[in-house]
C-alpha cells in the first residue's frame, strides 16, 4: 500500500509539473521585419548588395527577426533567408522556392505566411524592394514599364498587392521602389498598415542601401523609429553633389485617410468637374516631357478650393503625412526637374488624352470613395 501510495504521488507531482510548464507563455520578439526584394529583372546585382549592407546591420541582443526574401535571375534563388549575424555568411538560408513569379500575389501571400508561421512576434514590418509606378496598371510606362514588383515581364498591380496582405498585420510598409507615396497607394493599403513610407519622386539608385547598416535596426525597436530612418535616407542623398542629390521621403499615417477622402470628397463635388490643364503643376514622374502621372497632391486641389476649405485641407494633410523631406530637385531619366511643391503625396489627375488610365483610375477604391456619383 505504502509503494502503490509513493507511485500515486510521484505521478500526480509529474502531472502538475507538465501542466505548470506548458502553461508557461510564450514571450514573442518585438518584431519580426519582412524585406521582399524582387529583383528577377534588371535590378538583380543591388538584391546581393542590400543583403550585405542588411546582414552587416544586423545587432546582437535585438529583439526581433529580420527575413530576407530574395528572387532574381540566379540558381540560388529563389530564397527565404533568416539574418542570424553569427553563421559564415551572416543569413542563414531557410527554404529555396522552385522557380516563381515574385509578381505574383499569391506568391507574396505564401511568403507572408510562412513568416508569420516560422517567426511569430508582437508586430510585423514589411520592406518591399523592385521598380514601381505607384497605381499604375502593368505596362503603361514605356520606358522601364513597371507597377510594384515586376518578375520578367509580369507585374503586380497595387489592388493585387493589397489583396495579398492580411489586415492589419503590418506596422509598416517601406517601399524602396520609384513612385509609391501616391494617395491611391496608400489609401487602398489603409487598412493593412498604420503607416506607410515611400517616395514620390523615382528613387536614385541604390536607394536604402548604403543606410541599411546603420539604420535597420530602428525598424526591429519595439517602438520603430521610422522618422530616423526616414531622415538618416534624406541626409544621404542630401549630402550628395548634381544629379545624385535627388530624394523625396514620406510617412503617412493611414488612419486619417478617411477624413481626408471625406474632405476631397466634398472639394470634387464643388469642383467643376472638368478636365483642368496640369501643364504648370509640379509633377513626379521619372520623365521631362508628357503625359504626366504623378502630381503633387495639395498643390492640386489648393487649385479646386477656396481659402477656407484649402486651410481645412492643409490640416486634413498634416494628420496623414506625419513626416516629409525633399531635395531642391529630383532626377530623372532625362535630368533633373525642380520641386517648387512637396506636400508628401501625390495624385493622378484624369488627363483628356489619357482615356484608358481614366477608365482604370475609376476602379480604385480612391476614386469610388471620393466622388459621389
Amino acid at each position: 500500500m505504502c509503494m502503490k501510495y509513493i507511485y500515486a504521488v510521484c505521478f500526480l507531482l509529474l502531472v502538475c509539473g507538465c501542466h505548470k510548464e506548458n502553461d508557461t507563455p510564450v514571450v514573442l520578439p518585438a518584431r519580426t521585419l519582412l524585406v521582399y526584394l524582387g529583383g528577377d529583372n534588371n535590378l538583380d546585382a543591388e538584391t546581393y548588395d542590400k543583403l550585405v549592407q542588411i546582414k552587416n546591420g544586423w545587432e546582437d541582443g535585438t529583439d526581433g527577426n529580420i527575413i530576407v526574401y530574395q528572387d532574381t535571375p540566379f540558381k540560388d534563388s529563389p530564397r527565404l533567408m533568416e539574418i542570424d549575424g553569427k553563421s559564415e555568411k551572416g543569413y542563414i538560408t531557410i527554404h529555396t522556392y522552385d522557380q516563381e513569379n515574385s509578381a505574383s500575389p499569391q506568391v507574396l501571400k505564401r511568403v507572408i505566411n510562412d513568416v508569420t508561421r516560422l517567426y511569430p512576434a508582437k508586430s510585423y514590418g514589411l520592406i518591399v524592394f523592385s521598380h514601381g509606378s505607384g497605381w499604375l496598371p502593368p505596362h503603361t510606362l514605356v520606358n522601364g514599364s513597371r507597377s510594384i514588383i515586376i518578375d520578367n515581364d509580369n507585374e503586380m498591380e497595387i489592388t493585387d498587392f493589397a489583396m495579398a496582405l492580411p489586415d492589419h498585420l503590418f506596422e509598416f510598409i517601406i517601399f524602396e521602389a520609384c513612385n509609391m507615396a501616391g494617395i491611391e497607394v496608400a489609401y487602398e493599403l489603409r487598412n493593412k498598415a498604420a503607416y506607410i513610407m515611400a517616395s514620390s519622386a523615382p528613387v536614385v539608385s541604390p536607394g536604402f542601401t548604403p543606410i541599411y547598416a546603420g539604420s535597420i535596426s530602428c525598424l526591429l525597436e519595439e517602438n520603430a523609429d521610422l522618422q530616423k530612418f526616414a531622415e538618416n535616407y534624406f541626409h544621404y542623398w542630401n549630402l550628395m553633389e548634381g544629379d545624385k542629390r535627388s530624394a523625396t521621403i514620406s510617412i503617412i499615417k493611414t488612419a486619417g485617410l478617411s477624413n481626408l477622402a471625406n474632405l476631397i470628397r466634398q472639394i470634387n463635388t464643388e469642383a467643376s468637374g472638368s478636365f483642368l490643364p496640369v501643364g504648370n503643376l509640379q509633377n513626379y514622374d521619372g520623365v521631362l516631357k508628357a503625359p504626366f502621372y504623378f502630381f503633387d497632391f495639395a498643390q492640386y486641389y489648393q487649385s479646386l478650393s477656396d481659402e477656407n476649405t484649402y486651410n481645412a485641407l492643409q490640416e486634413c494633410i498634416s494628420q496623414c503625412v506625419v513626416y516629409k523631406r525633399n531635395t531642391p530637385f529630383y532626377a530623372t531619366e532625362e535630368g533633373t526637374f525642380p520641386i517648387t511643391a512637396f506636400s508628401g503625396m501625390t495624385t493622378f489627375i484624369m488627363q483628356r488624352e489619357l482615356n484608358y488610365l481614366n477608365e482604370e483610375y475609376t476602379k480604385l477604391q480612391w476614386y469610388k470613395d471620393i466622388n459621389t456619383h
